[in-house]
């Protein structure tokens, strides 16, 4: 991806993270002016059907929920190229993983205002039948919201290895390989 390019109408204008299977990217809408990351899949990984239905999953899992916990995804494809991305809210704030490392510890009520968070946020992806399967600090990103006791609410990113099923609780074509390794292990 490159800067100046437009994805979903979005002006890519700088790189703003990544990892070991993508990149984002911070982007603006060139009509309404509002911002996004753009999360793209790395050109070795778009050859894999099974990563792309994966990086996909992200998508359909968010938008089925619809939760203010949940980071919101306003759209997904592959770009000319060949990679796949996703163009979501672009959040300000920081990983809980990041707050963790800079705070020496977190006060008894703001470990509970996040716990209380991150269980409304979990709990309507299950009513929706969605498991995410790789809940970590790295997955969990701190936003200001003026609205809230603390001044803050906490968001459950990276739907990526959801597991999808139905209401009864049986996988869907989402399915996992039993000996496959997703997540983060440790």
């Amino acid at each position: 991806l490159m800067i100046g390019q437009v994805v979903a109408g979005y002006a890519i204008t700088r790189k703003i993270g990544g990892g070991g299977m993508g990149a984002v990217y911070y982007g603006e809408h060139k009509t309404l002016g509002r911002p996004a990351a753009i999360k793209v899949l790395l050109p070795q990984f778009s050859n894999n059907p099974e990563v792309i239905q994966r990086f996909f999953n992200e998508a359909r899992s968010t938008g089925l929920i619809r939760h203010p916990g949940l980071v919101d995804i306003f759209d997904f494809g592959t770009l000319p190229s060949g990679e796949a991305y996703l163009a979501m809210e672009y959040l300000q704030g920081e990983a809980l993983s990041s707050r963790l490392r800079r705070t020496e510890k977190l006060s008894r009520d703001g470990i509970l205002h996040i716990t209380r968070q991150l269980a409304l946020a979990v709990g309507a992806a299950h009513n929706k039948g969605i498991i995410h399967r790789d809940l970590k600090p790295d997955n969990i990103f701190l936003v200001y919201d003026e609205d809230l006791a603390q001044g803050m609410r906490a968001k459950v990113l990276d739907f990526g290895v959801a597991k999808l099923t139905d209401h009864g609780g049986e996988q869907n074509a989402f399915q996992t390989n039993i000996s496959a390794m997703i997540g983060t292990p440790r």
